[in-house]
């Protein structure tokens, strides 16, 4: 199937995102007026994996598509994010164990851990200080588990009926909202229950999934033909403006402290439609010679194969400059915090890019590819 280079960008734009936002938290800076409204809005950044994540999945299990293999599928998946994740997880019990959090906390129980080695920790409401990001790991996994399912339902209903898969996709949107909802009244109820294992659950964010799950119904249908006259930079254009609202009030607070009904269901909506767009001006490919230089560039592949391994060791190399420095939270210096975490993040995302997930990738991927079905003779 059609590599689309610019997808690689976007993963490095979404762990960026995401590691902003923890700086942006970590130093107190989120609390700034507009530079902190930007910062706070960074978790978007998990939007536009989760989206990322349905477009690609999705698409194999579409009509038109070779067969997918159950067991090939699975251990694609498995290589993708587990022998990395496992040593960024042995280096947290490390620094948990022998430094303990900056707050305090240390490696916590055998059920803690345990959690953590199941990647249920989003499920489980329990986390360690420096791998607090890893909950959308739960929620991605969750979805690895559905993508048969819901690739072969979604196959079905487009060949039935294409105008009814998008009305299921709209529904699963408005379901998604609905559960922010209640998991928003569920935490000014009852605060001290896990409602919010809900609202992260791959239910309560099921309009991300959503929004790549569309887009990739309409690459398959060719519905993107209508759109080739709208460049790469006017999708950008928009998303950028659809990112300035969110980093306004609408979107709820900046810190951890529950959002109102309102808030919730417009942050859920405005990150939906962030994904939606960032994710469409990838999947609309180059449309002049600026875009086709960046999306041929070495460099953007890099930094796709760099996102995810930025993603899992940034709070933790966070945790170790607060350690070492002896700061407490909601102090430091944003620039200086921002510039420290970014070498070393980088650094030690292209070490396990190159030495763990790329060889690994590179062997299971030959061992699990689909055969090509040759074609029958006239």
């Amino acid at each position: 199937m059609a590599r689309y280079r610019l997808i690689d960008g976007l993963r490095g734009l979404a762990a960026l995102l995401v590691l902003l936002s923890h700086v942006g938290f970590w130093t107190g800076a989120d609390h700034l007026d507009l530079s902190g409204g930007l910062l706070a809005r960074g978790d978007s950044g998990v939007a536009v994996f989760f989206a990322i994540s349905a477009f690609l999945l999705l698409r194999p299990w579409l009509p038109g598509a070779p067969p997918q293999r159950i067991g090939g599928y699975a251990g694609r998946r498995a290589a993708r994010i587990l022998p990395a994740y496992l040593i960024a997880l042995a280096a947290v019990l490390l620094v948990a164990g022998t430094w303990g959090a900056v707050g305090g906390a240390g490696l916590g129980g055998i059920g803690k851990v345990v959690a953590h080695l199941l990647l249920v920790q989003g499920y489980a409401d329990t986390s360690y200080q420096s791998f607090s990001q890893t909950w959308s790991l739960t929620t991605e996994v969750s979805f690895y588990v559905l993508v048969p399912v819901i690739g072969r339902a979604l196959g079905r209903l487009l060949q039935r009926s294409p105008r009814a898969v998008y009305g299921a996709l709209g529904a699963t949107v408005a379901g998604g909202v609905v559960i922010q909802a209640v998991t928003a009244v569920w935490t000014q109820h009852s605060p001290t229950t896990h409602a919010g294992v809900l609202g992260t659950s791959v239910l309560g964010h099921a309009a991300w999934f959503a929004a790549g799950a569309a887009l990739a119904i309409a690459v398959q249908r060719g519905d993107l033909d209508r759109l080739r006259d709208i460049g790469v930079g006017t999708w950008l254009a928009a998303a950028g403006v659809v990112y300035l609202i969110a980093s306004s009030g609408i979107a709820g607070p900046r810190d951890l402290h529950a959002p109102t009904v309102g808030a919730a269901v417009a942050k859920e909506l405005l990150y939906t439609l962030l994904a939606g767009l960032l994710l469409l001006a990838a999947v609309r490919g180059p449309s002049d010679e600026r875009w086709c230089a960046v999306a041929a560039s070495p460099a953007t592949r890099f930094v796709g194969d760099l996102s995810y391994g930025v993603f899992l060791w940034h709070v933790l190399v966070l945790q170790v400059i607060y350690r070492v420095s002896g700061w407490a939270l909601f102090t430091g210096g944003f620039s200086a915090v921002l510039f420290a975490v970014l070498v070393f993040s980088w650094l030690i995302a292209w070490a396990s890019a190159t030495l763990v997930e790329q060889p690994i990738l590179r062997r299971v991927h030959r061992r699990t590819r689909t055969p090509r079905v040759p074609a029958r003779q006239a």
